[in-house]
């Protein structure tokens, strides 16, 4: 099953245009190097504006050990990473790595949004939960057409899974959202099924845009 990575940070008020050129310059860079090829996204109509990060699917941890001891050993990296210091609001970067246990990559290149829901595990309904991870996916594609992951954390909260539903256009994005919530069928599920599955006060969703 594939991983993804993703490495976020938040930009500090100010200097938006210089910031944005350094973030397109660095993910040229780190493409550059050779190795799993990232993806820049800001979040777009969502909290924490300002988050910027990075994301890549990869088949092998290796890969991106590979990656990071290729950018580590390389000068003009080093000094892009030390100019991105003062854009930053001095929180840092977070990590975020998990498993695909639904991989759904079509439409990955092309895709301009994002929609992300994260959840957690409710106590007692790990297996429960990830299946019905993988039927959510499913059940979002056949309503909207619309290539949708789910995945399980390896690292941050304990029993974190996610959802990933991608769209070539906000108008693409729109409608799906709005399919969904005129299905009847959809609404049963999440009453019935996921509101056990998963802690409602855990959940939360955000939506990002492609840059680069």
């Amino acid at each position: 099953m594939p991983y993804l990575f993703n490495r976020a940070t938040r930009r500090a008020p100010g200097n938006l245009l210089d910031s944005m050129s350094w973030a397109a310059r660095i993910t040229e860079k780190v493409n550059a190097v050779g190795g799993p090829q990232v993806k820049l996204w800001s979040r777009v109509f969502s909290p924490e504006l300002g988050t910027i990060s990075w994301s890549t699917v990869v088949e092998k941890l290796a890969d991106l050990s590979a990656l990071e001891e290729k950018l580590m050993a390389d000068g003009s990296y080093l000094e892009l990473l030390e100019e991105g210091q003062r854009f930053g609001d001095g929180s840092g970067a977070n990590d975020g790595l998990g498993q695909l246990l639904h991989a759904d990559l079509d439409g990955v290149e092309t895709a301009q949004y994002s929609s992300v829901t994260i959840s957690q595990l409710a106590p007692g309904m790990t297996a429960d939960g990830v299946a019905l991870g993988v039927e959510i996916a499913q059940r979002v594609k056949a309503i909207t057409g619309q290539p949708a992951s789910f995945g399980a954390s390896l690292n941050g909260p304990y029993g974190q899974v996610a959802w990933i539903v991608l769209a070539d256009s906000i108008d693409q994005m729109q409608a799906g959202n709005e399919a969904i919530g005129a299905d009847a069928d959809w609404m049963k599920l999440m009453d019935d099924r996921a509101s056990k599955a998963y802690v409602a006060a855990a959940s939360h969703r955000f939506m990002m845009r492609r840059l680069a």
